[in-house]
């Protein structure tokens, strides 16, 4: 009995810190921006936060989420937090990302995922899903799905880790 209990506890306690995601660095990855360009995420780190969206045009949650995202880039840029989203439409659908992007008037990084190897390097499944970095690039938090108030939630998350660097310097 004892080991099983002992056994179960290290389980838990392995899931639980996997889940809260501290003190797991992030990946660096490289992707293809809508313009062509390349994007290397250890070149952006050192700034401040930066939150990863995985999105798709076909996505509904995602589009319902996007603007939340645009409004809490542009409140928090000049504080050093970046919001990157990457796309995860196939090459079928991709021609249609650049197109709604533009129409939304959204002004951060969108990078191209058409094989969803970025997504897997994040341990993601479901669409949309996000990865919070503090300026370092340590995985604060992952989170999967959007429901109306989410942004709320992650707007105190990023206000958090806004004044904690602020303290760190």
């Amino acid at each position: 009995m004892n080991r099983y209990i002992l056994t179960l506890t290290l389980i838990i306690f392995i899931f639980a810190g996997f889940s809260s995601a501290e003190d797991f660095s992030a990946v660096n990855f490289t992707l293809d921006d809508i313009d062509g360009g390349l994007f290397i995420l250890e070149d952006h780190l050192g700034e401040g936060p930066v939150l990863i969206n995985f999105w798709a045009t076909w996505c509904t949650p995602c589009k319902h989420e996007l603007p939340h995202l645009q409004k809490l880039f542009e409140q928090y840029e000049e504080q050093g937090f970046l919001v990157i989203t990457i796309s995860e439409d196939t090459p079928k659908s991709q021609s249609k990302v650049k197109p709604y992007v533009r129409s939304r008037r959204f002004t951060f990084p969108v990078l191209l995922d058409p094989n969803g190897d970025v997504l897997r390097l994040f341990q993601g499944s479901s669409l949309p899903y996000q990865v919070l970095l503090d300026r370092q690039g340590n995985i604060i938090e992952t989170h999967q799905g959007y429901s109306p108030g989410d942004e709320k939630v992650l707007e105190e998350k990023i206000v958090k880790l806004l004044e904690a660097e602020s303290v760190d310097e």
